[in-house]
């Protein structure tokens, strides 16, 4: 290959990597909070053997304030985020911390003991851990 090619190549993936780095960072929690006029905090699921742990970023949101509905496939986290005063602004220059109401729903991959539920809050990370619902061994069945 030339060095013209070369150099062609070598600018289409400059290219590609940024395209990839911009669309992570687009995502539809993202665009969905443009549409509702509320934000929507970052989650993730992990399902081990036996249950369903949730991370969600919670990150300036006062733990009191927190408001978690554990239903048998569906999580919902509310809350509110409130930026702290911002005294003696004379211009901007970049916005990027989302605040305000916010209200996040996750379906759970697999049906959960609601009974057994825990969750903790650290350095902004909620973590949810919730036992699988157990599955009944056998049942018995009428015939008609």
């Amino acid at each position: 290959m030339d060095e013209f090619n070369r150099r062609i190549m070598s600018e289409f993936q400059e290219m590609q990597r940024r395209m990839g780095r911009m669309l992570r960072c687009i995502s539809l929690p993202s665009a969905a909070s443009l549409r509702s006029g509320i934000w929507l905090p970052a989650v993730d699921v992990y399902e081990s053997d036996n249950e369903v742990i949730i991370y969600v970023d919670v990150a300036g949101v006062d733990v009191d304030k927190l408001n978690v509905m554990v239903e048998r496939n569906n999580v919902t986290v509310c809350g509110r985020r409130v930026l702290p005063d911002r005294e003696n602004i004379r211009s901007i220059h970049q916005l990027e911390i989302e605040y305000g109401y916010f209200e996040r729903t996750v379906s759970t991959p697999v049906p959960v003991e609601i009974s057994s539920v825990s969750s903790i809050c650290r350095n902004g990370i909620l973590e949810i851990r919730m036992p699988m619902e157990k599955a009944k061994e056998s049942i018995r069945i009428k015939v008609d």
